[in-house]
């Protein structure tokens, strides 16, 4: 893991900060170069290679041999496809580049018409399958042990392997080869929109799809982003970031320096597409605040290394939209599920060994949903105010000369009015009621038994439990927007993930710190059958620490954790 250093006189200073930024912004010429130099290793290949049937593999003489031939597209794909004794190893990867580039070269009926052929024409044999069950239907019946019935569930095997899997294959182990994938499996997606009925393209869409899945998984790396990383990757990140956005080139320095850690989950085949990164302060103690942090103009010299008792996350980007799309089975809690195995967990492995002395790894998180929950529970009716908190809005509603209709209507109104959130003593009469219906949207309101929040759930699923709530966490137009400032701690303990992920996911259980007296005060008075479930009681010790006492609130199971923090 890359590591930036502090120390040293001015000269080294500038002399490192000039190579730093120079490192940085000469990484994007880098990639540039090694993208020219795969080109011109491609082209100088295909000059001396020829098949038969083809006069050159040129990009030019390609597309001018497939107009003069109407089975061209045909043969390039059999020439992929097949297997000849003696070609050797470059041939078939020239050829499969070859229609890669001729692919890529056509418009959308080309397109449609090669994918069609691929399907139809490349895709089982039948009467290859109907022959091979035969004879091991035969061999089962006959010699059940023998190595004859081996052999036909082998051709078997073999027989039921679409033809089209071998494209998918040569085309992988080329370089740029599973993003060329991708972008075809985007085309394909677009054309079986407007061909609903084709059972071949559908096949050939289940077949691309497996085969990416299983690259997919099997080339996940986690990768640590520093300011020496290649351009194009800090780029992407700038562009992707979608919690907490970048300023300029400062902010990325700072956020990527000393003090902060960047994390970026990366398929190897694509090592420019950050598929989730994520974004860690490095502190003393459990923040509240994000502006602390982003404002910070020197965090690596506010809290050094050895005085560092906290990890914050305070951002995680994930590209969900565009790898479910093309990865199909990434979708829901599929992908929430990968996400967590394969980046939380993981960077706290790594800053576990780089800072040992880290006991607290805790986010501090947006809350998206919550304004957008209570407007729809408005719009519906839904009565959100307990009678102790109806005179402190009828106040705020005289005061801001809203008056009309019925008290939810009055706080409805509150809440919209432009100056309620520019005055300090409005904003404290709100605090408690806002507080407390924060409290029931995270821990009580539900998909099915799963939290209604995005971000609680992709953290509760991952074995973190609810830790505490903070008041104007987040004072930027979009945390006000979405969440009138209010952020939570989401506390991954070592020693509580993998039982507080598996209650979670096996009936809903939130795992909640006791220490923020506002979560078990809005059980407490939402409950109308609040009771502790004794059955359920965490009697066990482990590490001498008691695992948590569960409790039951309206159908719903809660697990309180007594959990120290920095």
């Amino acid at each position: 893991m890359a590591s930036i250093s502090n120390g040293g006189n001015n000269s080294n200073n500038n002399n490192s900060n000039s190579s730093s930024s120079s490192n940085a912004a000469g990484s994007g010429t880098l990639q540039a170069l090694r993208a020219n130099v795969v080109d011109r290793y491609w082209n100088d290949i295909a000059a001396h290679f020829r098949e038969p049937g083809f006069s050159t593999f040129d990009k030019e003489r390609t597309r001018r041999a497939a107009d003069r031939d109407p089975e061209f597209m045909r043969k390039l794909l059999l020439a992929v496809i097949t297997d000849r004794p003696g070609q050797g190893d470059i041939l078939p990867s020239v050829i499969a580049k070859s229609s890669c580039d001729f692919f890529s070269s056509l418009d959308q009926t080309g397109k449609t018409e090669f994918l069609r052929l691929l399907a139809r024409d490349f895709g089982v044999l039948q009467e290859d399958v109907v022959k091979a069950a035969e004879q091991y239907r035969d061999y089962a019946h006959k010699e059940p042990e023998s190595k004859a019935l081996l052999r036909a569930e082998q051709l078997l095997r073999h027989a039921i392997v679409p033809g089209h899997n071998k494209f998918f294959d040569r085309v992988s182990r080329l370089p740029g080869g599973l993003k060329f994938l991708i972008d075809m499996r985007q085309d394909l997606l677009s054309i079986i929109q407007a061909n609903k009925g084709d059972v071949y393209l559908s096949s050939l869409n289940e077949s691309l799809k497996e085969k990416l899945q299983a690259w997919f998984v099997g080339f996940l790396d986690l990768e640590r982003l520093t300011w020496q990383s290649p351009a194009v990757l800090l780029e992407k990140i700038t562009q992707y970031e979608a919690v907490h956005k970048f300023k300029d080139v400062q902010d990325l320095k700072r956020r990527v320096g000393p003090g902060r850690r960047v994390f970026a989950l990366m398929n190897k085949s694509i090592p420019t597409e950050p598929l989730v990164f994520v974004q860690v302060a490095l502190v003393e103690r459990l923040s509240d605040n994000v502006q602390d942090i982003l404002n910070d103009p020197s965090p690596g010299h506010a809290n050094p290394a050895e005085t560092v008792k906290c990890a914050i996350f305070y951002s995680i980007t994930t590209q969900v939209g565009k790898w479910q799309q093309t990865y199909g089975y990434l979708h829901g809690e599929d992908m929430v599920s990968l996400l967590g195995n394969f980046l939380i967990k993981r960077v706290v492995r790594s800053l576990k060994v780089e800072f040992p002395q880290i006991e607290t790894f805790s986010t501090l998180s947006p809350i998206p949903g919550f304004r957008k929950w209570i407007g729809q529970c408005q719009n519906l009716g839904q009565k959100l105010l307990l009678p102790q908190e109806e005179s402190i809005v009828s106040q705020l509603g005289q005061e801001a000369g809203n008056v009309s209709g019925d008290i939810e209507d009055q706080f409805s109104a509150v809440l919209m009015h432009p100056s309620t959130f520019l005055d300090s003593e409005t904003m404290g009469k709100l605090r408690p009621i806002l507080s407390r219906l924060c409290a029931r949207y995270i821990l009580l309101e539900k998909r099915r038994h799963l939290a209604l929040d995005p971000v609680a759930n992709f953290h509760l699923r991952n074995g973190a439990c609810a830790h505490r709530l903070n008041w104007l966490g987040d004072t930027s137009t979009k945390g006000m927007e979405e969440s009138f400032g209010l952020m939570i701690n989401y506390l991954y303990s070592l020693d509580h993930i993998e039982m507080n992920n598996q209650q979670y996911l096996q009936d809903g259980t939130i795992s909640v710190s006791s220490k923020d007296t506002g979560f078990q005060k809005v059980l407490m008075d939402s409950a109308t059958n609040f009771r502790q479930d004794v059955s359920g009681r965490q009697g066990e010790e482990k590490g001498g620490e008691e695992e948590g006492q569960v409790v039951q609130v309206n159908g719903s199971k809660f697990r309180l954790l007594e959990i120290v923090t920095a």
